[in-house]
């Protein structure tokens, strides 16, 4: 009997153990290239084919600042070779190993704190839509949300087990960390509410002061040195409200971005987690605390919220599992669980298992999609204007090319060098404050708008035809439409 048992728990480990295999894989089978991408692509570029480090930036027509401070730099430069030579799929299999590998982190760390396999498995299924937001083809965060895993296990297993020495192992990371992404931000931040928890809980804590400020000086290893904390101290601060992702979760629930199943699947989500807390009761300061600021972040910049489902996903399943023995006991939930047996379940899962496996493959996972039109259906997906960069390319016309904010990045990576654009996503390691708002107003028609083409002339305007902007370039004297399609529209200016 002991034997069967054994054989029966091995059979529900593995189902459930491949159904979230294929279900999270199947979240990251968005294709859709990201705006990004191409900007990492076009420093990646310049970086191999220049004789030395690219301080300056050539690719905008706009001022500038003296030094292009690029704190995703790393990036660039790994994801160009390998798209070079191995194409789109090289991308792809990277991002689905760095979001896997992660998820795997999340698991080990609630299992070191003592939560079982099926709390953690469970809590891992409601935490997946991180994602779906991270992992957009193909973005620096998947280093983010890596390295934010492994220095949580890291952190924890230190905390639980006083093995002070693995804190060490955070240093070199940092130095890792802050040349693929600026969200090593996050990682200093975590190891600082570590301190303020264990000090809090008069437990030892002078070790995490050690590593943060050992770890912070880590960061220093990188092209720039000191500027490059220069440049968080000007950057961070700036307002940012074209961003989407720099919006509250409410925002982008409002304006369209979210769609309603996933805004109140999020809400129902944070009930849960924090009712289990309340009856918990948890005297875990310091995993109350990541929690909570966590969680206000989150919640006030979208591109957040992915830290807090990740930390809930390695501190929730312990206190889920108490809860869960608690309801069987009270409630007789074991006999009911029992009666429905496992082998209904487990078909059930292998069905699930097997349908989604056909909707991955279906869905051409390895695949890097342009599209050149909007989809209605998915309000947050960037479209390209194909059409009109293959008339510029036919005609062979060259110059500078005023543009919508999120095609900037594009056009650096498929016109340069014979084009320069106006701003594009890089926008606060690149361009003055000043210069991006004055562009921004122009963009969406806002006061003073007109003077934005006689201050910063440019020779083509390459624009979407939904956009506020269009009506008032349509309308222009001095300008001519040489190029439309549903999507977009290619002025030049008028010969005399």
């Amino acid at each position: 009997m002991k034997i069967e048992n054994n054989y029966i728990e091995i059979i529900k480990k593995t189902v459930l153990s491949l159904l979230y295999l294929v279900f999270a894989t199947y979240t990251l089978t968005y294709t859709s290239a990201d705006p990004d991408l191409w900007g990492y692509m076009a420093f990646g570029r310049l970086f191999w084919e220049s004789d030395k480090f690219p301080y300056k930036d050539i690719f905008a027509y706009l001022p500038t600042y003296d030094q292009w401070v690029y704190h995703e730099w790393l990036t660039g430069v790994l994801f160009f070779p390998l798209y070079q030579k191995f194409g789109a799929s090289a991308l792809q299999l990277l991002k689905y190993f760095m979001g896997l590998a992660t998820m795997v982190l999340i698991f080990i760390t609630a299992l070191r704190r003592g939560a079982d396999f099926y709390s953690g498995m469970w809590v891992l299924l409601a935490i997946s839509g991180v994602l779906v937001s991270g992992y957009s083809p193909v973005r620096a965060q998947i280093f983010t949300f890596f390295f934010f895993a492994l220095s949580l296990y890291l952190l924890e297993t230190a905390r639980l087990r006083k093995q002070w020495k693995l804190l060490w192992c955070l240093i070199p990371i940092q130095i890792l960390w802050c040349n693929l992404h600026g969200g090593f931000l996050v990682g200093l931040g975590l190891i600082g509410f570590y301190i303020i928890g264990e000090a809090l809980s008069r437990k030892p804590f002078v070790p995490y002061v050690v590593v943060l400020v050992l770890s912070s000086l880590a960061t220093l290893c990188n092209p720039y040195g000191i500027e490059y904390w220069s440049f968080f101290i000007r950057s961070l601060p700036m307002p940012r409200p074209e961003i989407v992702e720099w919006w509250s979760v409410y925002a982008v629930y409002k304006n369209g971005f979210m769609n309603t199943f996933s805004f109140f699947y999020t809400i129902i989500t944070i009930i849960f987690f924090t009712l289990i807390l309340l009856w918990r009761k948890p005297r875990e300061l310091t995993s109350c605390i990541a929690l909570g600021l966590n969680l206000y972040l989150g919640l006030k910049h979208f591109r957040h919220f992915g830290f807090f489902l990740l930390i809930a996903g390695a501190y929730m399943p312990v206190w889920l599992m108490a809860f869960i023995q608690k309801m069987k006991s009270e409630f007789k939930i074991q006999n009911i669980l029992q009666r429905l047996g496992w082998k209904i379940p487990t078909l059930i899962g292998i069905f699930f298992i097997f349908s989604t496996s056909v909707k991955i493959i279906n869905q051409n996972p390895l695949s890097l999609k342009l599209p050149s039109q909007p989809n209605p259906d998915i309000k947050f997906m960037a479209y390209y204007p194909l059409g009109a960069i293959d008339y510029i390319k036919k005609h062979a016309l060259s110059g500078n090319i005023l543009t919508e904010f999120h095609w900037g990045e594009y056009l650096i990576w498929a016109l340069y060098p014979q084009c320069r654009v106006s701003l594009d996503g890089r926008y606060e390691q690149v361009y003055l404050e000043n210069i991006s708002r004055e562009y921004f107003d122009f963009l969406y028609a806002r006061g003073g708008y007109q003077q934005f083409l006689d201050k910063y002339p440019p020779d083509m305007i390459l624009m979407p035809t939904q956009s506020k902007i269009y009506a008032f370039i349509n309308n222009e004297s001095k300008w001519q439409k040489i190029y439309a399609d549903s999507d977009s529209v290619l002025f030049v200016k008028k010969r005399s």
